[in-house]
């Protein structure tokens, strides 16, 4: 034997003797035991060109070695170890987590936009989620109620049992240091900078909770259970609040720094902003607040924010399920959801998109585009006929039928489906929103328009491949499927197929 060989063989013994003495619990220790959504295939790597080991049916007992929601989980079947895209497995009825909701969203009775409502909640409600599933339903409790809430209006962290609001105590933010109520209109932001988004808009009167007060000027605060961040000059205690003109922006209004188009720009306030007066002047510019900036307004560019107009445009429908908000913004409160074919009174179309409309007895506003003559239609047509249709290279309206959320998509390529980009940032966080802040592969039902045409059809949320559009905050493209659209998973394509019948079905 020469002295290389032995050398080798030595090496083998000591990788054997190292290997037998690493304990089991080493090995990928178990998340919990799931179920599938459906038939899926267990691959034998994280990716949709990896070999099918087997196909696990619907419903089937899986255990989750490494679980990624937004992606793959690393699973045992049996005494197979592979693949499953987590959006085809929920969790267990005895694995309950908290989650809150991102928006006033129907609790209902089964799965479906079809079943009874069980309440209605609002937004930052904290439910106990029983099984889960991101690309559909979630099995809730909620005040000792038992339902089901669509999963992209769900999102983790909560503080447990049925209340969204803690008077006292402690969160996340410390404990609750006063409670004040607010004497302008505010910006209430995710952060302590005004770079950072903006939650919600907070009129006036608002009641919220002082968690922290921070050497930076900011205080962050607790608002109907979301924690966010408002400017602490803004804030007064309670009982200090004095009249103020609250008027509201007509279309987009340059904030300046003095009254005259000379002066340079504060900031580009979009159409239905309320802003604060402070003094009306006689050159015609009004001296105004804004999210604690003084700045001049146009004076003809602004109106009354309740607008004392009562006559009544139109009469329309909803075509969708929509919200009823106090302010003509998706930042201002859920007054109710409106279910669909709803009728309205109309007494003013805003140029930012919604509409000032009555609802037994209560005004509020909904954005334009979600009413009309009686619900949407929508065409059913098979990807044969609708890749004659629909274009590329130009923008198209598409709306999501689970949220209602609205963006724009661009195709440039056509093959089994269309290969479509956001061509802003706005668009791509708007399908963001409508995911719930989560790329994934899973297909979402979807109306898209064309002309004075609307189609049924399935968007997949998971970035791939090439990109045409630059600065758009995304790399890569998504798919547009159709009716009867060719994939090379049989499985995917049913469920894109059925995506496409929910958005039909919706209609």
């Amino acid at each position: 034997m020469n002295h290389k060989f032995q050398k080798t063989i030595y090496l083998i013994l000591i990788i054997c003797v190292i290997v037998t003495m690493i304990p089991a619990s080493s090995a990928f220790a178990s998340v919990g035991t799931f179920r599938t959504t459906g038939d899926v295939n267990l691959r034998s790597e994280p990716s949709t060109d990896a070999t099918v080991i087997t196909i696990v049916y619907n419903n089937s007992s899986v255990e989750v070695l490494n679980h990624d929601p937004a992606g793959w989980s690393r699973v045992q079947v049996g005494s197979s170890t592979g693949y499953i895209r987590s959006d085809f497995l929920k969790f267990p009825i005895n694995n309950f987590a908290h989650f809150r909701t991102t928006d006033g969203v129907n609790m209902r009775s089964a799965a479906s936009t079809d079943s009874r409502i069980i309440d209605t909640l609002i937004t930052g409600t904290t439910v106990d989620v029983l099984e889960h599933n991101p690309a559909g339903w979630s099995k809730v409790r909620y005040d000792g109620s038992d339902g089901f809430i669509r999963s992209d209006f769900l999102v983790r962290g909560g503080n447990g049992g049925s209340s969204t609001t803690s008077s006292s105590s402690s969160s996340s933010g410390g404990t609750v240091l006063s409670t004040v109520n607010i004497s302008r209109i505010i910006n209430f932001r995710s952060g302590p900078s005004t770079d950072t988004d903006i939650i919600r808009q907070l009129s006036v009167g608002t009641i919220v909770e002082i968690l922290e007060n921070r050497a930076d000027g900011w205080s962050k605060v607790r608002q109907n259970g979301t924690e966010g961040f408002i400017r602490s000059d803004l804030l007064t205690e309670p009982g200090s609040n004095q009249a103020v003109l609250i008027l509201k922006t007509n279309g987009n209004v340059r904030l300046r720094k003095g009254p005259s188009t000379d002066h340079d720009m504060i900031e580009l306030l979009p159409g239905g902003t309320n802003v604060e007066v402070v003094e009306q002047r006689s050159d015609g510019w009004s001296s105004v607040k804004y999210d604690g900036k003084d700045g001049f307004i146009r004076s003809d560019l602004l109106s009354a924010s309740g607008s004392s107009s009562t006559t009544v445009i139109a009469t329309l429908k909803t075509i969708t399920g929509v919200n009823f908000r106090t302010g003509p913004s998706q930042t201002n409160s859920i007054i109710r959801v409106l279910p669909v074919n709803t009728s309205v009174d109309v007494f003013e179309n805003l140029t930012n998109g919604w509409s000032r409309v009555r609802h037994n007895g209560t005004t509020g506003y909904i954005k334009s585009e979600y009413l009309g003559t009686g619900p949407r239609v929508v065409e059913l047509v098979d990807w044969s006929e609708a890749r004659n249709l629909v274009p590329t290279g130009v923008n198209l309206r598409v709306v999501d039928v689970r949220t209602g959320i609205t963006f724009s998509l661009r195709g440039f390529a056509k093959s089994g489906h269309i290969d479509v980009e956001p061509p802003t940032v706005e668009d791509t966080n708007a399908i963001l929103r409508s995911r719930n802040g989560v790329w994934a592969w899973a297909p979402r039902p979807v109306w898209v328009t064309v002309g004075d045409r609307t189609f049924a059809a399935s968007l997949n949320g998971m970035p791939h491949d090439v990109s045409t559009i630059s600065n758009n905050g995304m790399n890569g493209h998504l798919c547009l499927h159709f009716n009867n659209t060719v994939t090379n998973s049989k499985t995917y394509q049913r469920d894109l197929n059925n995506a496409v019948v929910e958005a039909y079905n919706a209609r």
